[in-house]
């Protein structure tokens, strides 16, 4: 696999620098780190296909790093780039140590998602090690079965009745934050992304941990999430990560410590559990792997999950309704037949599911413009894709395959109003019958497509509409430093490799988003209650 080489590097490099050499006695590694780059860009060369059905490939300038410098310095939107320069519906980007598969084109894209030859287990274990820091047996144990199993259970519990319960769970843990707001006649914050992050993030922890959540104890573990996760391109390289990824490396660390004593059966009462962690448990345990610092390895992975998409998508949904006042008046009247001002506000999970039409055109339409997910794949075997057209083109076994999202913006599929926001675009959408529908839902890919769709969409989804829900119902929210104006939109920081939501980004250092909130008249003292 074209990995090899750069795990044959980071192992010469890790055992170089984790002991103390003098430096005729470094030179022999450094010599073999060199022999070993160029010797696989050598191969590299000499094997690339001339097969005609493979699609053409875009040179990278500078010569052989150019493409893996842009991925560095300008994310997912260095495709955008390639894109926008070269017109093309798929290409073969040259690489130091191989070669990428690039697809814009929507129907090619979906054919490549439907293939069987395309995995992403095997990208998930690709940067395993690297991103959790697993032992070589708990890969072993995830490579046959357990990921797999882990994947189902999910799932499964990721839908029905099952969703509606761990939703309300989440949406009951934020609550308390609503319902002291609310004994507050008004209440500044200064930094309205750390808030939101602060809260969301919290309440994730309390639904995976339950009563034995370590976050309520150590609120630095808040923290810990966010370096982690901005370490993530990093730690997966896993090159020489205690030096390349010292900050994120030990934010992870302690992540690691601090959940593991919920899986050790000596210690904690694992019944506190709840359900989600709980079975996943009992999975990692059925294939053998009973340490618990390995399963709060393998854990802590749900936890990036369930927060590195959904905690910036509700930061943005809540800033794209407060930034329009007749947005917020609409929603507001929507919600009203089902929601009154009260001691006790009690709000069934039905109307966040099936009775609030514009907030979900709302929450759809802010995930088009902010997410630009990657769909990545692994390219198992040998396969042939198709356009629309029918028009096949060759994948080759041993590839990586990348997929943006560029299709969210395009003016083909969304009009020429593709990169405004517009709240009632997803109204209808459930109408497959509809060429134009069809285009959009073959278009619309924030959690993936084919068989590996996040498992967890559905739980983001509701979370983010139960927030944004109660805070247009319960607060005025205005611009703390421009009185009686909304708040506005920050500019949108382009997501990462790995991230599927860019962060906000502020013109000078110290310039957050400040908000002010005001408790509406009849809502003052509610008490928030969610229900299945």
């Amino acid at each position: 696999m074209q990995y090899t080489a750069v795990s044959e590097v980071s192992t010469l490099v890790s055992t170089a620098f984790s002991t103390k050499w003098n430096m005729s006695q470094l030179l022999p590694y450094c010599v073999a780190i060199v022999a070993l780059f160029f010797l696989k860009l050598s191969l590299s060369s000499q094997h690339r296909s001339t097969n005609p059905a493979e699609p053409g490939q875009i040179q990278p300038r500078p010569w052989y790093i150019g493409h893996m410098t842009g991925m560095i310095s300008r994310h997912t939107h260095y495709f955008n780039d390639l894109s926008k320069t070269h017109g093309v519906d798929i290409a073969i980007l040259p690489m130091p140590l191989g070669k990428i598969y690039a697809i814009w084109d929507i129907h090619l894209i979906q054919s490549a998602l439907r293939s069987s030859a395309m995995s992403f287990d095997a990208i998930m274990m690709q940067h395993a090690r690297g991103l959790l820091g697993l032992n070589e047996r708990c890969l072993e144990v995830a490579r046959t079965g357990m990921l797999r199993d882990l994947m189902r259970l999910t799932t499964s519990l990721l839908s029905g009745r099952s969703l509606a319960t761990i939703s309300v769970d989440f949406l009951n843990h934020a609550a308390p934050v609503l319902n002291e707001l609310g004994a507050r006649p008004t209440y500044c914050i200064s930094d309205f992304y750390d808030w939101v992050q602060t809260i969301a993030t919290l309440a994730t922890t309390d639904t995976l941990y339950g009563e034995l959540n370590p976050f309520r104890k150590d609120e630095g573990l808040l923290v810990d999430v966010w370096l982690f996760e901005a370490g993530l391109r990093r730690l997966a390289m896993n090159i020489f990560p205690a030096v390349t990824a010292r900050r994120p490396s030990h934010a992870r660390d302690r992540l690691v410590r601090a959940i593991t004593p919920l899986f050790d059966e000596t210690i904690s009462d694992q019944s506190l559990l709840p359900t989600l962690t709980l079975k996943r448990v009992e999975v990692i345990r059925s294939h053998g792997i009973t340490d618990p610092e390995q399963v709060a390895r393998i854990e802590l992975a749900l936890l990036h999950g369930a927060t590195v998409n959904t905690v910036p998508t509700l930061f943005w949904t809540l800033t794209h309704v407060l930034a329009c006042p007749e947005l917020v008046r609409d929603i507001r009247r929507e919600a009203r037949t089902y929601i009154q001002p009260g001691a006790e506000i009690v709000v069934p999970f039905s109307v966040l599911s099936d009775s609030s039409p514009l907030l979900m055109s709302v929450f759809r339409e802010t995930t088009r413009l902010v997410n630009s997910a990657m769909s990545t794949r692994f390219a198992m075997k040998d396969a042939l894709i198709a356009d629309e057209h029918g028009r096949e083109y060759l994948i080759r076994s041993g590839s990586t395959v990348m997929m943006p999202a560029t299709a969210h913006l395009s003016t083909d599929v969304w009009g020429s109003d593709a990169a405004e926001f517009k709240s009632t675009r997803f109204y209808g959408w459930d109408s497959r019958d509809k060429p134009e529908i069809k285009k959009r839902r073959a278009a619309y890919m924030p959690f993936g497509g084919g068989k590996h769709l996040c498992p967890g969409r559905n739980l983001a989804q509701y979370e983010i509409l139960g927030m944004v829900l109660a805070m247009v119902m319960a607060f005025d929210v205005e611009d703390a430093h421009s009185p009686n104006k909304p708040v506005q939109i920050p500019q949108l920081d382009p997501a990462r490799m790995g991230q599927g939501v860019g962060k906000p980004t502020f013109s000078k250092p110290g310039n957050r988003l400040a908000a002010k909130l005001s408790v509406r008249t009849g809502w003052e003292n509610a008490r928030w209650r969610f229900t299945v």
